[in-house]
């Protein structure tokens, strides 16, 4: 249980339709966190900054490409987030601009805790029946991190 002080919400990140860029919504539909709002986001970038006002912690999920092998799930906080977009989103402004965005925006608001989720991609190109297979074995385990992540498990 969280302490009563702390908002948890997990933004699952990715389009549904995409190979390894459905892995967040694939884990979105799997997530069972009672002391954490899920929500999921087609886009990721700006349009989840309305979600994010008034939460202390964010757990972002999203399919990532840090060049290490499909499947692997990365658990990246904030402080070692990489600084372009094009390292970790394919989905336009990446997640160290999108709060830096939300900073000025909505001063004083965004969750101090952000974590990234992110698990290693291969096939954005193709459609959902694509997906690798290291990807889809890696949703287990990386539904197991983010619970976790929010439970403040080891």
């Amino acid at each position: 249980m969280l302490p009563a002080d702390r908002r948890t919400i997990v933004v699952c990140i990715g389009n549904e339709l995409i190979a390894d860029d459905a892995v967040g919504f694939e884990i979105c539909q799997l997530l069972a966190c009672k002391d954490a709002r899920v929500e999921y986001c087609s886009l990721g970038g700006i349009d989840i900054l309305p979600l994010l006002q008034g939460e202390s912690d964010l757990i972002v999920v999203d399919a990532v490409q840090l060049g290490a092998p499909p499947g692997t799930i990365h658990v990246i906080p904030w402080e070692s987030l990489p600084a372009t977009a094009t390292s970790i989103s394919a989905h336009g402004l990446g997640l160290r601009e999108t709060i830096e965005i939300g900073n000025v925006l909505f001063p004083g608001t965004m969750p101090e805790r952000i974590t990234l989720v992110g698990i290693e991609g291969r096939c954005f190109n193709r459609t959902i029946e694509f997906m690798s297979e290291e990807v889809h074995r890696a949703i287990g385990p990386a539904v197991k991190t983010i619970e976790d992540l929010v439970y403040g498990r080891p």
